[in-house]
């Protein structure tokens, strides 16, 4: 029997119900936007996602050191505050120095893969708004108050489908799909400052973040591999793919995604939970247990139902059959299983402080981009390639991290 007191399931289910209307309203949004937009465009509004996600790196490797940190002061206010301000003021910079290499790189990017550089200048403004809001979404994490902290990503999600819609319906396609999403992020900032305000009102104590830049790396490297793990198909399919089936692959990664970001809540209960109990010397494997136990569950049910109702679901989210879709939506889905399966496993020792071997992580995605390469004669074998990196890098991540 289920026990619904337990912190990792009650915390789960709490931030699951909240985080799955999230889901729903960023599924809603791309809905919205594939429905609205050509395949064409559609393509070239993945390829720019792609590299909004660059921010979401940032957003979850800076989320997941705040949390870490965080977590061993969960209710002591005025270290909070602290580490509030300290990450804050020690991140404006770092923020400058990324956001001005990024527009320097787009130069480069921008006809390789047929992205007008415009739309990359408004995705670096993401990339540094995406810098900060993790931080007040970290203490929240790190305090185990998990309704603020879905609520916080709700009120995201709301903003970005309202304002993309808005601009989109104006006329400005492409443009406005993407400025809405950035909008939404600056005023999500300013909204989620509310649910700290106990936090900001206090004076600040000082908090010991001892080893904080040595654990950054594995944290930043790790979540690094992970996004791009997600990404890097959908931008190499605008080189290698005519803009028709970079289209198609685009519309198939995308419902695969619904997986990955299905089992999120899990980790981000897990990790906090499971933080706290090793600065405390009282870690069990329970949590885990159960934790991967969900994530498994999650994946085969998601599987079982794209599997069955896949000419559906591609109808649904894009108004339209493509039956070019239907394999590579299968088997896109299969990878991306097992690349949540790796998350939790990564996340789990990464709370512990399992960091030793992490920088052979680096190798997975080498060897996902070669397995790209060599199978990009046609979208299913691509898809394929998609997979196997994903079977080696789901073995890879149960034998690394091992102190």
């Amino acid at each position: 029997m289920i026990n619904f007191k337990n912190k990792l399931i009650k915390g789960s289910l709490i931030l699951l119900f909240l985080v799955g209307i999230f889901n729903v309203l960023n599924f809603l949004y791309h809905l919205l936007m594939a429905r609205i937009m050509s395949i064409e465009d559609f393509g070239l509004l993945k390829r720019v996602f792609a590299f909004m996600y660059i921010g979401a790196i940032f957003m979850e490797s800076i989320q997941t050191v705040v949390v870490k940190y965080s977590s061993k002061s969960n209710q002591e206010y005025g270290k909070l505050k602290n580490i509030f301000m300290r990450t804050t003021k020690g991140i404006v910079k770092p923020a400058i120095i990324i956001t001005g290499l990024f527009l320097g790189v787009s130069l480069f990017i921008s006809p390789l893969l047929n992205i007008p550089y415009s739309l990359l200048f408004i995705t670096s403004l993401f990339i540094a708004g995406s810098m900060f809001v993790p931080i007040t979404r970290g203490i929240l994490q790190g305090q185990q108050r998990f309704s603020a902290l879905g609520i916080s990503m709700l009120c995201e999600a709301i903003l970005k489908i309202g304002v993309s819609f808005l601009l989109v319906y104006f006329g400005w396609g492409v443009f406005g799909a993407i400025g809405g999403v950035v909008i939404s992020l600056i005023l999500t900032f300013w909204i989620s400052l509310i649910f700290i305000k106990k936090v900001l009102q206090s004076k600040s104590e000082f908090a010991e973040l001892g080893g904080i830049k040595t654990y950054s790396r594995p944290v930043f490297l790790i979540t690094l591999v992970l996004i791009l793990f997600l990404n890097i198909d959908v931008l190499l399919a605008g080189y290698f793919f005519d803009d028709f089936e970079a289209g198609i692959y685009a519309i198939a990664s995308t419902i695969a995604l619904i997986i990955f970001i299905g089992i999120q809540p899990i980790n981000k209960v897990l990790f906090p939970i499971t933080a706290n109990e090793s600065a405390e010397k009282k870690l069990s494997k329970q949590n885990f247990v159960r934790a991967i136990t969900i994530v498994t569950l999650i994946c085969v049910v998601a599987l079982a139902v794209i599997s069955f109702f896949t000419e559906d679901i591609i109808y649904i989210f894009s108004n339209n059959t493509w039956p070019q879709a239907t394999l590579p939506v299968i088997i896109l889905s299969f990878g991306t299983a097992f690349l949540s399966l790796s998350s939790t496993i990564l996340y789990y020792k990464l709370s512990k402080g399992n960091t030793q071997g992490y920088k052979y992580v680096l190798l997975f995605l080498v060897l996902e981009i070669i397995l790209l390469t060599i199978f990009s004669s046609s979208v299913i074998s691509y898809s394929y390639a998609f997979l196997l990196s994903n079977i080696i890098f789901f073995i890879g991540s149960v034998v690394l991290l091992r102190k």
